[in-house]
């Protein structure tokens, strides 16, 4: 990744360095390498363009290098159509790859993904020990950073690594320890949510979790709870597990309701209080407010409760027996 970066970055600054006029000096010259040729400096030297003419600067670094002094070297080494171009000075610059813990993180995970190609490398919560601040890394090197072992413990997470980082004629080495910890991704609440509220879509968030401390009443897809009411109230930012949730009430105890009457092909509807909570699906009991009889129901919708279901499955239960 970190080598792939570097070359797009490369190949668009040589792209329009192209643009320039055909013996035109540039102003600006980054290279990867440790010397400076005459291709750098003028995109049209042809047969010349492999020469060297300077040192590069260290990594990272950059300097001005009089335009005279370009065009001097230039012509001695045969181009001989080398010119200032009206610049009195060239910038030349020497690419470098800042490495640091994310970088080395990176790598690592790069690592265990191919030396344990069943874990969800894009999940692992890496911490490394043993690297403080940063290096620059040769930009001009096939891979920057190596990592040329690595051995990690899945049940308790440890690991340790060796890496070699390729800075300009030297390489660096690090011995590295610390935690790679297998995480799964569950889902909490963005906000906090009240007894009885309905969970939307919206309020909730994803968090990841160490995977050994999963269990399946987790949460971990927002179908299973989108729709629910919390059965308690309930913290933001806390995983959340499906026993947290329970179908909406769609009728409260004492609140007036629908009753709807089926019977002999026939719909009557009239006006009952009920005595229980219930949601979809539940049997209630509601006082006929017009007969003042308790009958049974199962909730249908909001505040509505058919009675002619119930007296049917009773019929039926009996006729079993």
């Amino acid at each position: 990744m970190i080598r792939q970066t570097l070359i797009a970055a490369t190949v668009l600054f040589l792209a329009a360095g192209q643009a320039i006029a055909a013996g035109a000096l540039r102003s600006h010259v980054a290279v990867t390498t440790d010397v400076v040729t005459v291709g750098d400096f003028y995109p049209d030297a042809g047969r010349f363009a492999a020469t060297p003419l300077f040192r590069a600067p260290d990594l990272g670094t950059s300097g001005p290098v009089p335009a005279a002094m370009v065009a001097d070297r230039a012509r001695a080494a045969g181009y001989l159509e080398a010119a200032t171009d009206g610049l009195r000075h060239v910038v030349v610059e020497r690419l470098a790859v800042t490495i640091g813990l994310p970088q080395l993180e990176d790598a690592v995970r790069e690592a265990l993904a191919t030396s344990y190609p069943d874990a969800e490398h894009e999940l692992l919560d890496i911490s490394l020990r043993g690297f403080s601040g940063t290096l620059l890394a040769d930009a001009g090197a096939r891979d920057p950073l190596t990592v040329t072992s690595v051995t990690w413990n899945r049940s308790s997470g440890r690991l340790t690594a060796a890496v070699r980082i390729h800075a300009g004629q030297h390489s660096r080495t690090a011995s590295l320890s610390g935690r790679a910890m297998e995480m799964a991704q569950v889902y909490a609440l963005a906000r906090p949510l009240d007894r009885g509220a309905v969970v939307r879509a919206g309020d909730l968030i994803v968090k990841n979790v160490p995977r050994s401390r999963l269990t399946a009443r987790h949460v971990e897809r927002p179908e299973e709870i989108v729709g629910l009411a919390a059965r308690r109230g309930i913290q933001a930012d806390r995983p959340l597990r499906e026993a947290d949730f329970e179908p909406p009430l769609l009728v409260k105890r004492g609140a007036k309701v629908t009753l709807v009457f089926k019977a002999n092909g026939l719909t009557l509807t009239t006006i009952g209080q009920a005595l229980a909570n219930g949601a979809d699906g539940d049997i209630v009991d509601v006082l006929n407010l017009q007969s003042r009889r308790t009958v049974s129901g199962t909730v249908r919708a909001h505040d509505q409760v058919e009675v002619g279901l119930v007296h049917s499955r009773i019929a039926q239960l009996q006729e079993t027996n």
